[in-house]
């Protein structure tokens, strides 16, 4: 499946995952011109299909020639069976070489609105500060926090756990609703574990301090990325991503700071109560 022609759209089994070709879906995201997100592993790009007028999101995966093409659609197929409300539904996927590349691109079932680190932070500004507008009530807070956790959940308590790997405010989007939905869960079983350790290394901010000498995967990885984005959510202050193991001087710096320890407390405290 990973040479010749493609038809969009195209499906084995009402089971299976969709299969696009490459140049349906540079179609659909304007040439890969409407962008939605980015992260180490490759952009997401809004698409719009063209029969139905459906908003999809269109992940493309950065070229790696340590994933066999007929490995790479058993895994799409295993995160193609999870479905939650607080999890981005797969829908279909791209796995075509191109003269001497191979081009992998994953496709959601999701109009994307805008990511929880766009929602609390707001565009990235040429001098480095944010355009924030932290108007969020509580209970949209924990709404958003409560919905996570769910989906969370759902991942660890599956007969074969999932643990995410890079849970973070980006990979958390929002649909016009305000629902929150976890993005990229299937990065884990697609990526090695070394690549994936590699890029968060690259990018600390909420990584946990012990997978930086570990080498196992776990699900407590994920649940200290989640603490690390609830005192974000809270507070809203952003965490540092230039600081060296940047997600334990963060966490030390809520436990440290005096000034401000007692109102994030009490907001933390709010919002699980």
């Amino acid at each position: 499946m990973a040479t010749g022609e493609i038809t969009e759209g195209s499906s084995s089994s009402p089971e299976l995952p969709k299969i696009f070709s490459f140049q349906s879906l540079e179609g659909i995201t304007n040439n890969f011109s409407r962008i939605f997100c980015k992260d180490p592993f490759g952009p997401v790009y809004k698409g719009t299909l063209p029969d139905t007028d459906k908003e999809i999101a269109v992940k493309k995966l950065e070229q790696s020639a340590e994933i066999p093409p007929e490995d790479f659609e058993n895994k799409v197929q295993s995160v193609y069976e999870l479905k939650h409300e607080n999890i981005v539904e797969l829908i279909g996927f791209c796995n075509q070489t191109l003269q001497i590349t191979t081009e992998r691109l994953l496709c959601y079932d999701f109009d994307p609105n805008e990511s929880l680190q766009q929602h609390l932070f707001g565009p990235k500004a040429t001098d480095g500060s944010n355009s924030a507008d932290p108007s969020t009530n509580w209970d949209t807070c924990f709404k958003i926090v409560k919905g996570v956790c769910q989906g969370l959940l759902y991942l660890h308590k599956l007969e074969d756990p999932i643990t995410h790997m890079d849970l973070n405010l980006n990979n958390i989007w929002l649909d016009r609703a305000m629902v929150p939905k976890i993005a990229n869960l299937g990065l884990s079983r697609i990526f090695s574990e070394d690549r994936i350790k590699y890029y968060k290394e690259e990018s600390p901010r909420y990584m946990a301090p012990e997978y930086l000498n570990s080498t196992g995967m776990s699900v407590s990885i994920d649940i200290y990325s989640l603490g690390v984005m609830m005192i974000q959510i809270t507070t809203r202050e952003e965490n540092n991503d230039n600081l060296d193991k940047a997600s334990r001087i963060y966490i030390k710096d809520f436990y440290t700071d005096t000034e401000k320890v007692d109102s994030r407390a009490h907001s933390i405290r709010v919002l699980i109560a």
